[in-house]
């Protein structure tokens, strides 16, 4: 009989000029603000910087430890946002939160838009593509930054609910020579963070499959990031739309809350106060 994966340990990640110091049972909350109209779980849309910005402080406000800014939906309807739009949207809300000293990362499949927001003073790239571009990893190196290495079989903007023969073993391979790839194209592996890519071409039953193997990727002794907020596959359980999904986003909290890391979310005040209560309990 293996030995069952031992307790989750605290995890230090330097991410630029900022160092996250994650514990077990109290996840840095990562707050959503989107610079383009396609994300399909916003209820509204930022039109412009002083409203992106204003959402991002609010967020920060209400117990956001970092910002996450999204520069192209990955919704599978609607041609991707022009390069040098992202560049030009997301570089000075970049700017503006890192004048203020809030950490920001930059949700981008991109090499292009990764270089100029990290340049900007991004901290962390949260690579949807699972690093489909080894050029985002050298990005990340030159600039100490952090690194997300999301587990996805599909291309960006391409939908597919895959049948994976074991989702977990599945994720298990990605993360390893990914993590390989990084560290190759020079990110220290303590700046990896993995995230097992909840909803990225998978069934609504491989996403519960993998909140229950959070034991197995946090034996790898990095961060795990998990994309908490408003998931189809809660719908699928619940039958709520994405605006109405604050209950299941708790759940998908209280799922991953053992293991060091990140929880990528909108409703940020609600996951905030339950972190909180909870940890007062």
């Amino acid at each position: 009989m293996s030995a069952a994966p031992a307790a989750p340990a605290a995890v230090r990640l330097p991410a630029g000029r900022h160092v996250f110091d994650l514990a077990p049972g109290r996840p840095a909350v990562m707050g959503i603000v989107n610079t383009n109209p396609g994300s399909f779980s916003d209820t509204e849309h930022l039109a412009d910087l002083d409203a992106q910005l204003a959402r991002a402080l609010a967020l920060v406000e209400a117990g956001a430890d970092i910002i996450d800014v999204g520069t192209d939906s990955g919704v599978t309807y609607g041609d991707s946002v022009p390069l040098d739009q992202q560049v030009r949207a997301a570089v000075p809300l970049v700017e503006a939160l890192v004048a203020r000293d809030v950490p920001v990362s930059i949700d981008t499949p991109f090499a292009e838009v990764a270089a100029a927001t990290l340049a900007a003073g991004a901290c962390m790239i949260n690579d949807v593509s699972g690093l489909a571009d080894v050029r985002i990893a050298a990005h990340c190196a030159a600039h100490a930054a952090a690194l997300v290495i999301l587990h996805t079989r599909v291309a960006h903007k391409q939908e597919a609910f895959l049948d994976f023969e074991d989702v977990v073993a599945d994720i298990e391979d990605l993360f390893e020579e990914r993590t390989a790839l990084a560290v190759a194209h020079g990110v220290t592996r303590d700046r990896v963070v993995l995230d097992p890519g909840l909803g990225y071409s998978k069934h609504p039953r491989d996403d519960v499959a993998l909140l229950r193997a959070y034991p197995v990727f946090a034996a790898r002794g990095l961060a795990i990031l998990t994309g908490a907020s408003r998931k189809f596959f809660t719908g699928v359980i619940t039958g709520a739309a994405p605006a109405d999904r604050l209950p299941e986003t708790l759940a998908t909290v209280a799922a991953v809350r053992p293991f060091p890391g990140f929880v990528r979310v909108h409703d940020v005040g609600a996951v905030r106060t339950y972190l909180d209560a909870v940890a007062r309990t």
